[in-house]
């Protein structure tokens, strides 16, 4: 059985047909409506297509008012998004072999990288912490894990941003 459509669904169809009619980029930008109340989200690429979505929004008949959240992110832009950076971080440590799978959480802020947890070895958190700093668009990495010492966990907490430097000493990484 289909469900009648409402006129927020309606006016929602509306306001889409309008943002492609005035060029901004299908599958960057969304609509959600309520009680007549428009909220355009995502993102493009320039300045002119906010405005364009924005005044597309505002010609449909039976928009009452407009909630612009739509982000500006360049095609070359040079600064990497915390959501993009947040799935590139998870990637990297995913991938490494010596940091322990879904044990670590980030917390990611204007590019600054926070891990938080608990690993079993300082090795592991040498690991997780040279393979984030080294990411493309992080500004900085806090280390708030702990690391688990025979039975008594130690924690790093105070240490603050870290520079990258990998810890040569521990043999972490076999050579090749």
């Amino acid at each position: 059985m289909k469900r009648a459509l409402s006129n927020d669904d309606a006016l929602q169809r509306a306001v889409l047909l309008e943002l492609n009619a005035a060029n901004v980029p299908a599958g960057r930008a969304a609509v959600a409506v309520d009680a007549g109340i428009v909220t355009l989200l995502g993102y493009v690429e320039h300045a002119a297509q906010k405005r364009a979505a924005e005044s597309a929004a505002l010609r449909v008949e039976g928009v009452k008012a407009v909630v612009v959240a739509i982000e500006i992110r360049g095609v070359d832009s040079e600064i990497q998004h915390d959501d993009q950076l947040a799935v590139e971080v998870l990637r990297r440590l995913a991938w490494d072999v010596w940091v322990p799978k879904d044990v670590l959480k980030v917390k990611i802020e204007h590019g600054h990288v926070t891990l938080l947890g608990q690993l079993d070895r300082d090795e592991q958190r040498s690991a997780a912490l040279e393979d984030v700093t080294r990411l493309f668009g992080v500004t900085g990495v806090s280390d708030q894990t702990t690391v688990k010492s025979a039975g008594k966990t130690a924690d790093n907490g105070s240490k603050g941003a870290k520079s990258g430097k990998s810890n040569k000493s521990g043999g972490r990484r076999p050579a090749g």
